[in-house]
């Protein structure tokens, strides 16, 4: 149920040093969409556990001025979301943890960026939860806390009313689900279209996905290839079609194609348009024809083979695992 927007105080509490993009990230959504709704739907207050004011971010560039300790919190908040770097990930603080553990079942979410993670597995708070983090820090993660569910692949992941997000650009995902949750899909997308992002990205996107990993490509009109694929997955694009774009034969662009982004042309329309299946399998109600037809393949049945072959489900069941991921 959507509160009234005089309810939506998130506390954002920084531990230091903290990563910049981390922070600041998610802050942007929530001012954008203050901004582009023309009132305010959002109230930020950014609180630290450090006894200075003054938060310095990690990377030694910027820095920060939080509101006040997070002790000095009085009255209701919605939302609380943690914010640390990969040196503060590690920190021991007896007393934030008990707040977060107080908080935790006062708040409506409580969410953490990134290695924010191990800050609320050091507090208890996800025994026997699933949770994410960044790809490179899932395996430590899953090591010293053991009890935790860790899920390595998706950017965030809902359990309860804790959320905990790959990091980085992540934090955006994570914070653009929150304002969908609060305000609906058409003011979060508004929100993404002004920070100029190419694509929102669901829970379960892979947290490195099949147009980002091939991306890797030093010929610039090969990129600029995947990125026209990527919008035009509804358009016939056939061998013929792709080479006749690069001006080049057929036999010769399947093999600059498969040197650059490591698979071949056909494979890789196949991968992007299944990758798009499930983001509309994940985000939207439509029907499987719907869904197939707005990602580029001829039927249900073509689809249904492609999911079988690259993701060994079929659609129909990929949406039901996605509802109830959703769910927990």
């Amino acid at each position: 149920m959507r509160r009234d927007a005089s309810s939506r105080r998130i506390i954002v509490v920084i531990v230091p040093p903290v990563d910049e993009l981390d922070l600041v990230g998610p802050l942007q959504v929530f001012n954008s969409v203050n901004r582009l709704a023309g009132r305010p739907i959002y109230t930020i207050e950014v609180v630290t556990n450090a006894n200075c004011l003054t938060v310095e971010g990690e990377g030694g560039v910027l820095a920060f001025v939080a509101k006040h300790h997070f002790r000095r919190v009085e009255g209701v908040c919605d939302s609380v979301l943690l914010v640390c770097g990969l040196g503060s990930r590690s920190v021991s603080d007896a007393a934030l943890s008990a707040w977060l553990n107080k908080m935790a079942v006062k708040v409506r979410r409580l969410g953490a960026v990134c290695v924010g993670v191990f800050i609320l597995a050091k507090a208890g708070l996800l025994k026997g939860r699933r949770a994410t983090t960044h790809w490179k820090f899932g395996r430590e993660l899953a090591t010293l806390y053991p009890d935790v569910r860790v899920e390595h692949d998706p950017l965030w992941v809902k359990d309860g009313n804790i959320y905990t997000s790959a990091g980085i650009s992540a934090g955006i995902d994570l914070a653009l689900a929150w304002v969908e949750e609060d305000c609906g899909a058409g003011l979060a997308h508004e929100a993404a279209r002004e920070l100029v992002l190419f694509l929102r990205r669901p829970s379960g996107q892979p947290q490195v996905s099949v147009s980002l990993a091939s991306q890797a490509s030093e010929m610039t009109s090969i990129r600029e290839l995947q990125i026209w694929i990527a919008e035009h997955l509804e358009a016939r694009l056939s061998l013929d079609d792709l080479a006749q774009r690069m001006s080049m034969s057929v036999r010769n662009f399947e093999r600059v194609f498969t040197r650059e982004v490591g698979t071949t042309p056909s494979q890789y329309v196949l991968q992007m348009r299944v990758e798009a299946a499930r983001r509309l399998l994940e985000r939207t109600n439509g029907g499987l024809k719907r869904v197939a037809s707005n990602a580029g393949f001829g039927s249900v049945d073509v689809m249904r083979r492609a999911f079988v072959r690259l993701l060994g489900i079929t659609p129909r069941r990929y949406r039901q695992l996605a509802e109830q991921s959703i769910g927990k």
